[in-house]
């Protein structure tokens, strides 16, 4: 009896997350870049997480400003799985900022079909300045 029950159990739990959409959870949580004024630009591959029960299918990557782009290297993943995006920011322009945020939206089948990376950049010669002052 105490088996026929643990079975039932373990096939319910499947089925339901079965049913459940594609989630999308990122790993780093808030993934910051750290930049050189005298580097061209930044890389950052970021994990992505599908929690969901269906396969996720990422359509697309935008991002906030023409400086960034990303490449999806996973384009599906299925169920409890794992892919990789990489970010790119040319940092050319950002010599004087020390703090900038670029948004990378990913448009997918998701429940939230638009979901948002924020990635930070700091620019290390203003670490250094400040640590210095």
């Amino acid at each position: 009896m105490r088996t026929l029950l643990l079975s039932f159990l373990f096939l319910f739990g499947s089925i339901q997350a079965v049913n459940q959409p594609a989630d999308i959870i990122i790993r780093p949580g808030e993934p910051i870049a750290y930049f050189s004024p005298d580097e061209e630009g930044v890389v950052m591959d970021i994990t992505v997480l599908n929690k969901g029960g269906e396969t996720l299918k990422i359509h697309e990557v935008k991002s906030s400003c023409y400086c960034a782009s990303a490449v999806v290297n996973n384009p599906l993943i299925r169920p409890m799985g794992k892919g990789k995006l990489t970010l790119q920011v040319s940092t050319g322009r950002m010599r004087e900022d020390s703090l900038t945020r670029v948004d990378f939206t990913v448009m997918s089948n998701a429940k939230d079909s638009a979901f948002s990376i924020p990635l930070y950049l700091v620019n290390k010669k203003f670490l250094k300045d400040n640590q210095e002052h």
